[in-house]
Formats: C-alpha cells, sequence, structure tokens
C-alpha cells in the first residue's frame, strides 16, 4: 500500500476526500490527516509517505510553503499534489518549480485525482535511484547541455516575484505537436523564442518554461498509451534532443525535437493500435541468424529505437539484445537435437560467427555446454 497524507485546515475537507476515493482500491493508504502544513511538516521528520495532498492555503504554514520546506530540506520525496480554490497559474508556476506532481482546483473532480493516483502508482513501480522530477530534470539539462544535474533546488534558481511563464504560447506548441502540425511547429516555436527576446529572460527562466513544456508533453504520451510511464518518454527524450553541430536549446534545436515528438506520439497511436511487437516477433524468428539491431528494425517497421527497446523490456522483461540471443540459442538446442551437425556449424546458422561466445551465451541460457546438451538427449 502507497501511503498517503492529506493536508487541509478544513476538516470537511479531508472528510470529503477520504469518502470521494476508494483508496484502498487503488492501493493507498491514508496515514495521516493534518490540520496545517507545520503539523504535516513534523509528521514527515519522523514518518516516511509517498503521497501528500495539501490544501495551498491553511494557516501556520501553507501547502507551498510546505512543499518548498521539505524540497528544500531533502525531507521527503513523496509526490505532491497541491489543492487550491484559485485559478492562478502563479500558484502552479510555484508548485511546478518545487516539483508537485499536479495542482488541482476545487472542488476536486474525483476521475481527475483517481487518475493522478495511478499515475502515481505506475511511476513509483518504475523508479529506482531517483526521484520522478529529478529525471525529468535531467531530461530537461539533456535538452539544455551536457550537464549532470542534482537536485531540482539547484538547477531552477529564479527570484521570487520574477517568475513568467509563457503559458499561452507553450500550449499552442503543445497543441501543434499533439496535432503534428509541423507548420504550427515551427510557428509556435518562433513565436516563443521571439517572446523570449523581447521580454528579456534569463537563461533560468527559459529552463522553467521548458520544464513545463515537458512536463505536458510527458503528459500527452501517458494519456495516449497507460501502458507508458515516465521513463519511457524521458529516455525517448534523452535519446532525440540532440543531432551533431546543433546547439541545444536552440530555436532550431526545439523545433527538430518538437517535430520528432510529434512523429512519436503519432507512433504511440499506431503502436497501440496495431501491436507492432507482433510483427517484429515474426521478423526476428525469420531472420534470427542476420545481423538483427534494434535501429534497424525500428527503421524498418517507423518507429522510434528507444520505443521499441522499452516495448521488449515490458513485454519480455528483458532487452532486445537478451530476448534475440534467447531465440537463437532455443533454435540452436533444436538442432542439437535433431541434426548431427557440428557445433560451430550450429553457432554459424542461428548467427553466432565466434563458436566461444555462442557456447558461453548457451551455458547461460541452458545451464550446460551445447556438446553436453546434446549427449544428455542420447544422439551422442
Amino acid at each position: 500500500m502507497m501511503k498517503v497524507m492529506l493536508v487541509d485546515d478544513e476538516p470537511f475537507i479531508m472528510q470529503g476526500l477520504e469518502v470521494l476515493i476508494d483508496w484502498n482500491a487503488l492501493g493507498y493508504e491514508i496515514v495521516k490527516m493534518a490540520s496545517n502544513g507545520g503539523e504535516a511538516y513534523e509528521y514527515l521528520k519522523s514518518e516516511q509517505v509517498d503521497m501528500v495532498i495539501s490544501d495551498i492555503s491553511m494557516p501556520v504554514m501553507t501547502g507551498l510553503d510546505l512543499l518548498k520546506r521539505i524540497r528544500e530540506e531533502g525531507l521527503s520525496d513523496a509526490y505532491f499534489v497541491i489543492l487550491s480554490g484559485y485559478n492562478d497559474f502563479k500558484y502552479a508556476q510555484q508548485a511546478i518549480r518545487y516539483a508537485s506532481m499536479d495542482y488541482l482546483l476545487k472542488p476536486i473532480d474525483r476521475e481527475e485525482l483517481t487518475d493522478i493516483l495511478k499515475r502515481a502508482a505506475r511511476m513509483r513501480e518504475s523508479e529506482h535511484d531517483e526521484t520522478g522530477m529529478t529525471a525529468v530534470l535531467r531530461a530537461l539539462r539533456t535538452f539544455r547541455s551536457d550537464q549532470d544535474i542534482k537536485t531540482y533546488g539547484d538547477e531552477i534558481n529564479v527570484p521570487q516575484g520574477r517568475i513568467m511563464l509563457l503559458k499561452e504560447q507553450l500550449d499552442s506548441l503543445i497543441a501543434a505537436v499533439e496535432q503534428n502540425d509541423i507548420t504550427e511547429i515551427n510557428r509556435s516555436v518562433d513565436v516563443l523564442y521571439d517572446e523570449t527576446r523581447d521580454r528579456g529572460m534569463s537563461t533560468d527562466v527559459f529552463d522553467l518554461n521548458l520544464n513545463y513544456l515537458l512536463f505536458r508533453l510527458i503528459h500527452l504520451a501517458v494519456e495516449q498509451d497507460e501502458s507508458v510511464d515516465q521513463e519511457e518518454v524521458l529516455s525517448y527524450i534523452s535519446d532525440n534532443v540532440y543531432e551533431s553541430g546543433e546547439i541545444r536549446g536552440s530555436r532550431t534545436h526545439l523545433k527538430r525535437f518538437a517535430i520528432s515528438y510529434a512523429e512519436y506520439l503519432v507512433q504511440l497511436r499506431k503502436n497501440v493500435s496495431r501491436g507492432i511487437l507482433q510483427e517484429i516477433e515474426h521478423e526476428i524468428r525469420a531472420n534470427f541468424a542476420d545481423n538483427l539491431t534494434l535501429k534497424d528494425l525500428s527503421r524498418k517497421y517507423y518507429v522510434n529505437s528507444s520505443y521499441l527497446g522499452q516495448l521488449f523490456k515490458k513485454k519480455y522483461d528483458q532487452s532486445f539484445k537478451d530476448y534475440l540471443c534467447s531465440v537463437r540459442i532455443s533454435e540452436a538446442a533444436s538442432m542439437l537435437l535433431k541434426t548431427d551437425e557440428k557445433i560451430p556449424v550450429i553457432a554459424e546458422k542461428v548467427g553466432y560467427k565466434d563458436t566461444d561466445y555462442f557456447i558461453q551465451k548457451f551455458i547461460e541460457l541452458k545451464g550446460c555446454t551445447p556438446a553436453k546438451y546434446r549427449r544428455n538427449s542420447g544422439l551422442e
């Protein structure tokens, strides 16, 4: 069960949240109901939770102050959802800045909150050593430069009162990407960069805008295919944001990336409906002895190689390379039992020119050498 803490100074709001969702059915347990940010902060000093759902306006400590404090102090990496009665994006800007997962307006919509809880559960399952927000910022820094990143707060250091989110321009670009409208993508990027220049926007503030863009694009992919998780999309972004001779974060770079991402979304739509893996499985089993590569298959079937690799990992719990190896070794095992051909010949027929390497892979998968495998069958 994922542990969740509700924070609101109005008891009836918390009681409403408690009965609004079937928490247990979604894999959650409410472990704490705090009446303000200060009480929640003290609780997090000694206890860990997986999610905090907090009102924005409270006495003692606001929801944003709580979020800011636990992020800056490294007190909790819990997913954080801000609840607000204010439809003012300056609050959402601050929430984004300190790694809030989402920002919901009151009254809370049951389906919207349910979707967030399901998404958080998927993200938690896929996480390993870094938080979702750190991964997003890693993608952002990959987009901007070769530098590594440490924490969200280290990277996005925007002076208070000077946050400037070009939401209208960014939303136009996001819509163009979703519609795969190349002409509109190019126009929207030009408008975004012209506005950035005209306002004299600093690099840090522009990074905040790119961060917002990446968040929205990630959500587009997840909405397209529920089986896609954040790490898959980040992997795509990391693999497709750089081209030799191109300045990262430049106008040309963003255009290329946005057009590429639009095509990625098209691929997601196609792959969901046509089952691309089935076609590629047939290809591998028919041509396993050839020098098959993920890049060649992705090119042949018009699928992004990073996305194809993730499909293999998801379905078979192994990489494409390991899957191909298992097909080859299975075929070799069949040939050992059905023919009297020499082991080096069989190795070459299944795609291995190096017999020693073939024997090594055979032992890994079958637990014995090819010769012993054949002897155990009674053929020698």
